[in-house]
């Protein structure tokens, strides 16, 4: 999803963010956010709106208008065929988060007011204590669904970095280990016998062969059993420190995905679902809202 935003009126355009407003009691920003990141029609809102942005080019399927707020793409190989998008509102989350927190207090502190208030208490006095009892029930609500997400966030990514201090740890056990095996090898042989040992060595779910296998090795090559077998305890030492070192580069590279996901998706959380007309004209409209 990240790699849709790169385009900077992308940016410029929907840096619109929707604070108080447009966050309606009922809004469930945790159930919000997992949409965000779930949502298959929502990546293609967002692709539909990257291209509409980007620089025109010669190649491009579609010619671009906006008109009564909506960005519309027609097909140059049929004109006929229309996109219509009607965009959707975004917030930033972590910058929503400040303001429910000042909210909040503003809101305590106008209910202490009226609590302390001399004068007699009427309807109207009444009305604002139950609106703003309310919005502060909700406004707590969003804290703790916000610190939710930040606490899932926080722990996933704390969790892969232990992992990858395990396997960090394994890395250099491993690294010792297979220098150690080489340099117990004696005899040297050639790229082409050691590639030899290192298909056998795969072929055998990635294991050193039995005593039977390596004799026979040794006897095609004219090699000490002993010998060979260093070299294939070498080529699997090799291989764990080789796995090892590709496990921490997914665990890296999961992190970073995580973190421009979280990234994302705390500047720009959808909160108001999109539309995708697509159709052709003189054909009913076929409507998606995500």
């Amino acid at each position: 999803m990240n790699n849709y935003f790169h385009n900077k009126n992308f940016y410029k355009f929907f840096y619109n963010i929707y604070y108080m407003d447009s966050i309606e009691d009922n809004i469930n920003i945790k159930e919000i956010h997992d949409f965000n990141l779930e949502n298959e029609e929502y990546v293609k809102y967002l692709k539909f709106l990257n291209f509409f942005f980007q620089k025109e080019s010669k190649k491009d399927k579609y010619t671009r208008n906006f008109l009564n707020g909506q960005f519309i793409l027609i097909d140059k190989a049929n004109p006929k065929k229309i996109i219509k998008i009607t965009p959707t509102k975004f917030i930033n989350y972590h910058k929503l988060y400040i303001e429910l927190k000042n909210y909040s207090e503003i809101i305590l502190n106008k209910i202490s007011l009226l609590i302390q208030s001399n004068t007699n208490i009427n309807d109207n006095h009444r009305e604002e204590f139950d609106y703003l009892k309310k919005k502060y029930i909700s406004f707590k609500q969003k804290l703790s669904d916000i610190n939710l997400i930040n606490k899932e966030f926080y722990n996933e990514i704390e969790k892969l970095l232990n992992e990858k201090i395990d396997k960090s740890t394994q890395l250099v056990k491993y690294y010792y280990k297979r220098n150690e095996d080489y340099s117990k090898i004696t005899i040297m042989i050639s790229e082409k016998i050691k590639n030899g040992l290192i298909n056998i060595f795969k072929k055998n779910n990635n294991k050193i062969p039995n005593d039977n296998e390596i004799n026979k090795i040794a006897k095609q090559y004219n090699i000490s059993s002993i010998e060979i077998e260093r070299w294939f305890t070498w080529i699997e030492s090799t291989y764990l420190y080789l796995f090892v070192q590709n496990e921490i580069y997914k665990i890296n590279n999961l992190i970073k995905t995580k973190e421009d996901n979280y990234d994302m998706n705390s500047k720009y959380m959808i909160i108001k679902s999109p539309i995708i007309n697509s159709y052709q004209e003189d054909s009913v409209p076929q409507s998606v809202s995500i």
